[in-house]
C-alpha cells in the first residue's frame, strides 16, 4: 500500500508587500504543519502564475506527527544570492529532485541550543528555482534518530516551489 500525502504551505504575510509563499511542502499524511518558533519575515517577492513567492526571506514552522508524540523543526530560507549550509558532523551527501529541479542534501548531525550542548539530526536540502530567480534552502532539525528525516526525501519530491 502506497503511504498517502498532503500538501501544507509556508508563508507569511508582509504588512507592504501582503501574502507570499516560500514553498508548498509535500509530507506524509501523518504530519501537519504548525507555527515554528521563529518570526517569518520576507525581504523580496516574486509573481509568478498569479501568486506572489518570497524570494528573499525566511521562515520556521514545526512538524508534528500527534500519533508517534513527536516534533520536527522545519526552517525556511529563500534568496537570490547564495546560502551557506550547516556545518554537520557525520554527513551523507546525496541528490534528489524536487518540484522537478535538481537538489542536494546532506543528512547529519549538529550540536545546537546556546552552549552547543543539544545534538539534532539534520536533513538539509537545497536546490535553485529559475523561474522564480530563487534558491531554497530547508532544513529539518530533528532530536531522534536520522532514519525519521530521511524518510521525507521521497514526499518532499512532490514540494513546489512556484
Amino acid at each position: 500500500m502506497k503511504p498517502t500525502t498532503r500538501d501544507h504551505v509556508v508563508a507569511a504575510t508582509h504588512f507592504v508587500l501582503g501574502p507570499s509563499n516560500f514553498v508548498v511542502i509535500r509530507l506524509p499524511e501523518n504530519w501537519d504543519l504548525r507555527l515554528g518558533r521563529q518570526p517569518m519575515d520576507v525581504d523580496y517577492t516574486v509573481a509568478y502564475d498569479g501568486v506572489r513567492w518570497a524570494q528573499e526571506g525566511r521562515a520556521s514552522g514545526l512538524l508534528v506527527d500527534m500519533q508517534a508524540r513527536r516534533a520536527i523543526e522545519l526552517a525556511v530560507r529563500t534568496a537570490r544570492g547564495t546560502i551557506p549550509p550547516p556545518k554537520l558532523e557525520a554527513s551523507r551527501p546525496g541528490t534528489c529532485k524536487i518540484g522537478g529541479h535538481a537538489a542536494s542534501y546532506a543528512l547529519g548531525s549538529a550540536h545546537l541550543g546556546l552552549f552547543r550542548t543539544k545534538v539534532y539530526s539534520v536533513l538539509h536540502v537545497s536546490y535553485r528555482c529559475d523561474e522564480t530567480h530563487r534558491l531554497v534552502d530547508l532544513r529539518f532539525m530533528h532530536k531522534g534518530n536520522a532514519q525519521v528525516l530521511e524518510g521525507f526525501l521521497v514526499p518532499l519530491a512532490g514540494t513546489r516551489c512556484h
